[in-house]
């Protein structure tokens, strides 16, 4: 496949700088009106993706991905209390403008655009490839 034709585009879901999981750009405003290509809804970005695959509810610091989309978005996802320490608490970013397989550069690129949310990781994030 190749890459997008609409650009790189890196979001953020979960917990910014207080308890409650929203989708945000890379300036930390929230969006409200998420792009119409992006393919999955709230409810998997909200813990979804890691209960689907039956992650334990823990923070290992374990990066989980997987692709879907026409125009190709990349999910990373992980359990999260970096913010909000009650459990069921995740996080991810949703990149697109990469082709496949490029998982290792998108998840880059979105660790480059969400510096903050990387740097209060604890443990360290580690793309499961």
């Amino acid at each position: 496949m190749t890459a997008s034709m609409l650009g790189k585009m890196a979001l953020y879901f979960g917990c910014w700088d207080s308890p409650g999981h929203f989708l945000y750009d890379v300036n930390g405003l929230t969006v409200y009106d998420r792009p119409s290509d992006l393919p999955w809804s709230e409810g998997l970005m909200d813990s979804g993706f890691l209960k689907n695959r039956k992650v334990r509810d823990a923070t290992t610091g374990k990066v989980y991905w997987t692709v879907g989309g026409w125009e190709l978005w990349y999910a990373f996802f992980w359990w999260d209390r970096s913010v909000d320490s009650r459990g069921a608490c995740n996080s991810g970013f949703y990149v697109r403008g990469f082709g496949y397989p490029e998982a290792q550069a998108a998840f880059d690129y979105a660790c480059a655009q969400f510096p903050h949310v990387v740097r209060r990781q604890s443990p360290p994030l580690v793309l499961q490839l």
